[in-house]
Parts: structure tokens; C-alpha cells; sequence
């Protein structure tokens, strides 16, 4: 995914009804997925989200896929929340949506 559209998801989590303080980050180098702060909306950088729950400056190349916790909203009101912005590669899971960076054969 390119790192406009990274910034323009984050952007539209922001706005979701109650917000979206915490986001599921995996990182392809990464084992586990991160808990961290939703990065942005506003980005100081093109290509990286900043200073970021003691993850710094990471390229949005470097995300697997972003967790969105269905804790406040449904998926389908998270999934039509993001509609509304552009499209993504969403994959429903029980506990909330995932947001793929990349398709993996």
C-alpha cells in the first residue's frame, strides 16, 4: 500500500465516531502485533509515522497489517466509516477488522 494511502487510513481512524486512540500494528519484521497510539492524523514525514508508543520513525513499507478493535463500533461500522474515505483490504476477524499492507501468496 502506498504511504499516501497509510496516512489517509490513519487520518479517517481518527475520525471515527469516539475515536480510535490504540491501533493492532504488525510490522513485517516484527513478530508480534504492537499495541500502539494511532499515528497521526497529521504527519510530520511523507514515508514514516513518528515517535509512536516506543516505536519510532517506522516506514509505512514496514506494516504487515493494521488491527482496528471493534470495541466502540461493529465491523461493518468500522468497514463503512473507512468506505467513506477510500478502499482498503479489510479482513473481518472477531475481535475487530484488519487492514492488509500487503497480499502475501
Amino acid at each position: 500500500m502506498s504511504n499516501a494511502k497509510w496516512r489517509k487510513l490513519f487520518s479517517a481512524l481518527h475520525k471515527l465516531p469516539g475515536g480510535c486512540a490504540v491501533v493492532g500494528i504488525k510490522l513485517i519484521s516484527h513478530p508480534t502485533v504492537l499495541s500502539v497510539p494511532t499515528p497521526g492524523p497529521d504527519f510530520e514525514f511523507e514515508d514514516h509515522f513518528g515517535e509512536c508508543g516506543g516505536v519510532s520513525c517506522v516506514p509505512f513499507t514496514h506494516i504487515d497489517f493494521v488491527g482496528v478493535s471493534n470495541f466502540r463500533a461493529t465491523n461493518s461500522e468500522l468497514i463503512q466509516h473507512l468506505n467513506a474515505f477510500g478502499k482498503w483490504p479489510v479482513t473481518e476477524a472477531d475481535e475487530g477488522i484488519l487492514i492488509q499492507g500487503y497480499e502475501w501468496s
